[in-house]
């Protein structure tokens, strides 16, 4: 293995640190809004569990709106049991950290495309 696939690594992992912090952020922000706050190491395992369920019902139940539906059900589930919550403080946990992650992730790619465009003119 060469130094540069060997950086490449070591860069992917970084960056794959970093998006799992910005995506834990939100449901930490949001469960402490809701006086749910058990820190943030859990809401890192909490999203960590999240995206590995969420991805895999999405790739083994055949059934396109099914899989979404299951995968939105157990996501729901994950948040419930780790918070120890009802239902509605584990929905309202969901939804908004969905919406702040994907807006942070549009932002990220926006200022990536941004800083791509200024590099290639």
């Amino acid at each position: 293995m060469d130094l540069s696939s060997l950086t490449s690594i070591l860069w992917l992992m970084l960056v794959i640190i970093i998006l799992l912090v910005l995506v834990s952020l939100p449901l930490y922000l949001t469960a402490r809004w809701l006086d749910e706050d058990r820190g943030f190491l859990r809401a890192l395992g909490t999203t960590v569990l999240l995206i590995l369920s969420f991805v895999l019902f999405l790739a083994l139940v055949p059934i396109p709106i099914l899989n979404l539906i299951i995968a939105i059900i157990i996501n729901l589930m994950i948040i419930k049991y780790s918070y120890d919550t009802e239902w509605g403080k584990a929905f309202a946990m969901w939804i908004v950290a969905i919406v702040v992650a994907v807006l942070l992730l549009f932002l990220i790619e926006f200022l990536l495309g941004l800083g791509l465009l200024v590099l290639s003119t």
